[in-house]
């Protein structure tokens, strides 16, 4: 059952946090990847690298996690919920924890039943439901990441 006028492979926008912006690399827009499946990773992270965008990938919440720090930020997380060891949610609550990553946005990517009402409940900015066109990465990529112009080395 979908939610009424929303198709498969839609996009959705909550306006449930603020969106901060976040520094951009001369290279393009930092992400991070978050997919416990190799071969999506892979599909998903060189799709955006051809775009110019600085990627980062985890195949967990632990590993992503792992990824954040004061030198790299990124300005959108793309999230899988379902994965093995630390799953999207535990990530998602962890990072809102933390002030200085409280207002990152997420983009829940994934293929379940009920990924619009799981984006709002972990307070997701939007959501992709599996399969869906690689360009709509880089859509939320452009909604999410404004450019101010602010440069920092990846």
């Amino acid at each position: 059952m979908q939610a009424a006028g929303l198709r498969r492979g839609a996009v959705r926008a909550y306006p449930a946090r603020e969106v901060k912006t976040f520094a951009v690399s001369d290279e393009g827009h930092r992400v991070l990847l978050v997919e416990d499946d190799p071969a999506l990773r892979q599909v998903y992270a060189g799709s955006l690298s051809e775009l110019g965008h600085v990627v980062r990938t985890a195949g967990d919440g632990a590993a992503a996690l792992n990824q954040l720090s004061d030198d790299w930020t990124p300005c959108v997380v793309f999230l899988d919920l379902r994965m093995p060891g630390m799953d999207g949610w535990e990530f998602a609550r962890r990072l809102h924890a933390e002030d200085r990553w409280k207002n990152l946005p997420i983009v829940v990517v994934a293929a379940h039943f009920r990924i619009d009402q799981e984006a709002r409940e972990i307070g997701a900015a939007a959501w992709l439901q599996k399969p869906f066109d690689l360009n709509r990465l880089d859509e939320q990529i452009k909604l999410l990441c404004a450019d101010e112009g602010t440069q920092a080395s990846s």
